[in-house]
């Protein structure tokens, strides 16, 4: 094979190049749009891409689209409207490439005039659907039953909640951030607390970070509140795993599919909440999960808990995410007060100008949740408590105080 067959083979235009990574020319043109593919070539004769990219693609999709086939009891069933209109949303977001925020307005549209909760494949449907949203019958169907298949290798037990039903969190469908469809596994009754608090910080925290979230989540149990975190490294493994070993209410808000396992080495702490707390997602297994799909989740932890506390952040963190979702749901932010003198970052004074909080111990923290009425606690039956504590406390450096938090007190409410 000489030097022209072999760059021959190494070179695909958009088609074969579509082909090759699995997905339609239309998603290929939206990842080039993206920045998320680099052609070799592009004008007005076509687009060029390289093998040597387009494995680097393949490989960076493959971590996020491998999905778990273990199954509960039983394949998933459509029982419910819900979960028919759910598959049918899914399929329209791969069809035409679009974000559920995007999607959703068009398909309420469409249920003006259509029943949302009818399968796509039944009677005329699938024709009705593609006239309106202007796509290939053969295409739209074709989608369809690939999304029907991920949705099987959901578990028999797995749920699917629709905002604006009963069973859909009230916290969460106060804020514009709700989703429109959450999947969950686990302790559906999780889902209806309404004593919960968020822990959220770096993936790389230090090991005095990852001491006092454990603290922090320790405490917040003692007192009868769910922890709420998103099962990253760091900072959210280590305040779920406090809430497990010590037998507390927990619950997961992650940014893939709930057959997918981010990180890896989380797995087995996924796997817990799952038998012994809650796992909540907004993505649907039909989905492709995407980069931007975890600051997504991030609006949802906030939206399900009254506070999040940002444990440790740097300048760039997702954590800080949550913080500006929290900020703009009303609901409170609360940050070390430490942070606030370490020359390496700024961001705490920015988000205390903004209305978050500075924390000194649980202590703290449970106070604030108290007084802010967030739990209805009564501040006199607690108050004697509160002085006794303060009054045995010896002054320490405020660099250590966030470090050497004590045992939580008790709320009632």
């Amino acid at each position: 094979m000489n030097g022209v067959e072999v760059l021959a083979d190494q070179l695909f235009f958009s088609k074969e190049a579509a082909e090759f990574l699995g997905i339609t020319v239309q998603r290929l043109n939206k990842l080039v749009k993206e920045g998320k593919i680099k052609p070799l070539k592009k004008n007005a004769s076509g687009t060029i891409f390289h093998i040597d990219e387009l494995e680097r693609r393949k490989k960076e999709l493959k971590i996020f689209s491998e999905v778990e086939r273990k199954v509960g009891s039983g394949m998933f069933v459509f029982d419910t409207g819900t979960k028919c209109e759910a598959l049918n949303f899914a399929t329209l977001m791969n069809v035409l490439c679009m974000t559920e925020h995007k999607l959703e307005p068009l398909f309420d549209s469409f249920g003006k005039t259509h029943q949302l909760d009818i399968p796509m494949d039944m009677e005329n449907m699938a024709e009705e659907y593609a006239e309106f949203f202007s796509v290939d019958r053969k295409v739209l169907l074709k989608e369809y039953e690939k999304a029907k298949m991920a949705f099987f290798t959901l578990r028999e037990t797995d749920e699917i909640i629709k905002r604006g039903s009963r069973d859909y969190p009230p916290l969460l469908a106060k804020t514009e951030q709700a989703p429109r469809f959450l999947y969950i596994r686990g302790k559906k009754s999780l889902l209806y607390e309404t004593r919960t608090v968020a822990l959220v910080g770096s993936r790389q925290a230090s090991e005095n970070s990852k001491e006092n979230t454990i603290r922090l989540a320790r405490s917040l149990g003692q007192n009868g509140i769910t922890v709420v975190s998103g099962l990253a490294k760091g900072i959210d493994v280590n305040a779920h795993l406090a809430a497990l070993k010590s037998n507390y209410n927990t619950i997961a808000v992650i940014g893939t599919n709930l057959n997918q396992y981010y990180p890896s080495e989380n797995r087995w702490v996924q796997q817990q909440i799952e038998e012994k707390g809650l796992v909540v997602s907004q993505f649907s297994p039909a989905n492709m999960t995407e980069r931007w799909f975890f600051p997504l989740r991030n609006g949802t932890m906030s939206g399900l808990s009254l506070a999040t506390v940002i444990m440790e952040a740097g300048e760039t963190s997702g954590a800080l995410k949550q913080a500006d979702f929290a900020l703009k749901q009303g609901r409170k932010v609360l940050i070390p007060e430490s942070a606030l003198k370490m020359k390496t970052i700024s961001w705490p004074a920015k988000y205390v100008e903004r209305g978050a909080l500075p924390v000194k111990t649980p202590m703290d923290v449970l106070r604030i949740l108290a007084e802010s009425n967030i739990f209805q606690a009564d501040l006199e039956a607690e108050q004697l408590i509160l002085d006794d504590f303060w009054n045995s406390q010896p002054e320490q450096e405020d660099a250590t105080t966030w470090n050497s938090w004590s045992e939580s007190i008790t709320i009632e409410g």
